[in-house]
C-alpha cells in the first residue's frame, strides 16, 4: 500500500513527535522514590519503542521504507516488547522488582527475529507474514489479559486498573488489525484507524503514568516516617506487643477491626500504630490484616469441625466481610485460591 502525505500521515508525525517528547519526560522526571523512578525508565522504555514503531509505520504509508536498510524491518517486531514492558512497568511499581527470570520474556521477540531471518535466508519466497502476525497478536493479547490478572491479585486501585485496561485496548486494536488482513478487507484508511486506535491506548499509559506514577505504598510509608522520633527499640517493641495482642485475643477475625479501636487497645494513638505496621512489618494496615486472617482460614481448614463447611464460612470466621475479599487475599499469599488449597490439604491427608 501507498499513501500520499495526508492528514493521516500528519497525524502520526505529530504522535510520533509527541511519542518522542513523552519518552524524554518520563526518562528525565525526578521522582523521591527510587522505585518510582525505575518504574518510570520502564514505562519510558515502552513508549520509546512504540514511538519507533509508529514512526516506521510512518515510512511504509509514505514508501520511504522501501529506501531503508532492510534489516530496520526488525522495527516490526518491536510488538513482541510491549507486552512484557507493561508487565514490568505493573510489576516493578507494585512489588519494586522485576519478576523472577525476567529474561526470558524476551526469548519470543529474538526467537522470532531469527526464525524470520533464518527463513527469509533459506527459503526467500516463503511467506511468514501470517504466522508471525498471528503469534504476535496472540502474544499481546495473553499479556494484556494476564496483567488484569495480575493487578486483581496485587492492587486492584482505580489507577492500575487503567493501565491495564488500557494495555487491553491496544491488544484488541491489533488483533482487529489482523483480522482485517487475515480476511482481505483492509484498506489504507481501516489501517490508519486502528494505528490511530493504538496510539491513543499506549499513549494515555504513558501519560498515566507520567500524572499519577504507581509508586509502592510501602516504600512511600516507610519515607513517610523518616524523620519520626519513634526509634527503632521502640518500634520493636510495640510491633511485639501487636503480635502478642492478636495472637491472644484474634482481634483481626473481627472484620469491623478499625485502626483506631487497634491503637486504643495497645494505648498507642493509630499514627504511631499505623507506623509501626508499616516500617516493622512492611505493610499496609489492611494488608497486614489480611494476612494473619488468610492464616487463620488455613489453621480453621485444618480443624476436623470445618472439614465439611462451605469456604464462605470458613472466610467470614477467619475475619473478612465478603467471599472477594477473602479470594483474593487468599490468592495473593498463598498463590491459590481456598477451594484449590483446601483440596491439596485433604489429598495429603488421605
Amino acid at each position: 500500500m501507498e499513501a500520499k502525505l495526508d492528514i493521516w500521515i500528519v497525524l502520526f508525525i505529530a504522535a510520533a513527535a509527541q511519542g518522542v517528547f513523552l519518552s524524554s519526560m518520563l526518562f528525565l522526571k525526578p521522582s523521591r522514590v527510587e522505585t518510582a523512578k525505575k518504574a518510570q525508565y520502564l514505562l519510558a522504555l515502552l513508549m520509546l519503542t512504540f514511538t519507533i514503531t509508529i514512526a516506521y509505520y510512518v515510512t511504509y504509508w509514505t514508501g520511504i521504507s522501501s529506501q531503508l536498510s532492510p534489516i530496520l524491518s526488525i522495527i516490526l517486531q518491536f510488538t513482541l516488547l510491549f507486552g512484557p514492558l507493561a508487565y514490568f512497568y505493573l510489576y516493578y511499581s507494585l512489588r519494586q522488582k522485576l519478576p523472577r527470570f525476567y529474561g526470558l520474556h524476551f526469548l519470543p521477540f529474538l526467537l522470532v527475529n531469527a526464525l524470520m531471518y533464518s527463513i527469509q535466508f533459506i527459503q526467500p519466497d516463503f511467506q511468514s507474514y501470517y504466522l508471525f502476525s498471528a503469534f504476535a497478536s496472540l502474544h499481546v493479547l495473553v499479556y494484556a489479559l494476564y496483567n488484569l490478572f495480575f493487578i486483581r491479585l496485587e492492587n486492584n486501585n482505580k489507577w492500575v486498573r487503567q493501565v491495564a485496561l488500557s494495555f487491553l485496548g491496544y491488544a484488541i486494536c491489533l488483533l482487529t488489525y489482523y483480522i482485517l488482513v487475515w480476511t482481505g478487507v483492509l484498506q489504507i484508511q481501516h489501517d490508519y484507524m486502528v494505528s490511530m486506535g493504538m496510539t491513543l491506548f499506549i499513549y494515555f499509559i504513558g501519560y498515566h503514568g507520567f500524572k499519577h506514577p504507581v509508586a509502592s505504598d510501602n516504600k512511600l510509608s516507610q519515607e513517610k516516617y523518616q524523620k519520626s522520633s519513634l526509634t527503632d527499640q521502640a518500634i520493636k517493641l510495640i510491633a511485639q506487643q501487636l503480635d502478642d495482642l492478636m495472637q491472644k485475643d484474634k482481634l483481626y477475625t473481627n472484620g469491623d477491626l478499625k485502626l483506631s479501636q487497634l491503637a486504643s487497645l495497645l494505648e498507642h494513638s493509630p499514627h504511631v500504630v499505623s507506623q509501626v505496621i508499616n516500617v516493622a512489618k512492611k505493610q499496609k494496615y489492611s494488608d497486614y490484616l489480611n494476612e494473619l486472617r488468610v492464616d487463620e482460614a488455613i489453621r480453621l481448614m485444618k480443624e476436623e469441625e470445618y472439614q465439611n463447611a462451605k469456604l464462605i464460612a470458613i472466610g467470614l470466621d477467619a475475619g473478612f466481610n465478603n467471599k472477594t475479599s477473602f479470594l483474593n487475599a487468599f490468592k495473593k499469599r498463598i498463590g491459590q485460591s481456598p477451594s484449590d488449597y483446601r483440596r491439596s490439604l485433604y489429598s495429603q491427608v488421605s
